[in-house]
């Protein structure tokens, strides 16, 4: 499924121009509908914020592996109605597309019996807040590389989620925080485990070593033969600190959950649980490049101290399972969309504008001209 990620942290809002008062639905997803007034409100709350148009640029572009950028929210023209935005029609199919994934994710908890509690409501603010943070942080540092202003938001330091969610009404954040936690605990039912502080206390007790905190010592190569002579050295007794200086990088990681370390380097955890203090890795990929590990320290780490990182490992855990039955709902689905949003293409489950919308389906024309363009009465 599009822009799910380990989360199914799928983040975009907003679709219409508010001048379009007619009470229709936007789409009707298996018999559930969008409503226009709800499209509305979000396309208001997100064209005012630039921040949180700054992040669904940096979602956009991160997500894609910066092949894809996110349409432009407001059209050129100006709006009809004076102080509502216009959207444009690119904006409102990649918009309706992932609400339309949002509406399949909550169908699919709820034949589940999958629901919410206030905790976990607050756990996903949190995470919710971290991705953003993360997300910004990581499109600062490839915008300011590139010159690409649209990733570093005009500032002179990467924005927080905290910041740019301070920016959107709070019943359109409540809205984002409950479909984080949803599509968290349906990825912890998919795998078997569950979501409630019991169900990850079992999952923890059963994988208790996965969930040391551990402090590495690391060094890096350029090429996996260079890594792999590193770690014979060691083998044959050159003190890994004396491997280390002569690699291309070399100093120490934060110290963190091993589960947390091993998804953050994309390395399985069986390369990783094995290793004793003071035991060098073999040679693994990471990023451009190869790394050998050896632990510093490691020591247990208590459930409650843990929780977290039991929860993010859990819903890994089952990721893939909910994505792969997640994109068989959706070109499965029964879909409707407003024509004048669309048109809903079942075999690639997408949301695509007309090529050559009726006139009366453009919510504003002259939003979506290019700058400059002149129209006739003719």
């Amino acid at each position: 499924m599009k822009r799910l990620v380990v989360l199914l942290l799928v983040l975009v809002g907003g679709v219409i121009a508010a001048a379009l008062a007619i009470p229709t639905n936007a789409a009707v997803v298996n018999g559930s509908a969008i409503s226009q007034q709800t499209l509305n409100a979000d396309v208001q709350a997100i064209a005012a914020s630039t921040d949180y148009q700054c992040y669904l640029s940096a979602e956009a572009y991160l997500s894609s592996g910066g092949s894809s950028q996110l349409p432009p929210v407001e059209g050129a023209g100006s709006a009809l109605n004076p102080g509502h935005p216009t959207a444009t029609s690119a904006f409102v199919a990649v918009y309706l597309d992932t609400e339309i994934s949002h509406q399949l994710v909550f169908q699919a908890a709820a034949r589940r019996g999958v629901t919410v509690t206030q905790s976990q409501l607050d756990q996903a603010r949190v995470a919710l807040e971290t991705q953003i943070t993360n997300q910004l942080g990581q499109a600062f540092q490839a915008g300011a590389q590139t010159g690409n202003s649209a990733l570093t938001c005009g500032v002179g330091t990467p924005l927080t989620g905290q910041q740019v969610l301070a920016t959107m009404p709070a019943s359109f954040v409540d809205q984002e925080v409950r479909f984080v936690a949803t599509a968290s605990a349906l990825q912890q039912d998919v795998a078997g485990v569950g979501s409630s502080d019991a169900d990850l206390q079992r999952y923890f007790d059963a994988h208790r070593s996965e969930f040391d905190t551990v402090c590495f010592d690391y060094a890096a190569y350029a090429t996996q033969q260079e890594a792999q002579s590193g770690a014979a050295a060691v083998a044959f007794g050159t003190p890994f600190s004396k491997v280390a200086a002569s690699a291309a990088q070399s100093g120490s990681l934060r110290c963190a959950p091993l589960s947390d370390l091993a998804s953050a380097l994309q390395t399985s955890l069986g390369s990783l649980d094995h290793l004793a203090v003071g035991q060098v890795s073999a040679a693994l990929q990471a990023g451009g490049g190869w790394v050998l590990l050896v632990p510093a320290s490691r020591v247990p780490t208590p459930f409650a101290q843990a929780r977290q990182a039991v929860a993010r490992a859990t819903q890994q855990a089952g990721g893939a399972a909910t994505q792969k039955a997640l994109a068989a709902a959706q070109r499965g689905a029964s879909v409707e969309v407003n024509p004048q949003y669309g048109v809903w293409v079942p075999g690639v489950a997408t949301v695509f504008t007309p090529l050559t919308p009726r006139p009366a389906d453009v919510p504003n024309a002259p939003a979506n001209e290019p700058a400059g363009a002149v129209t006739s009465n003719g």
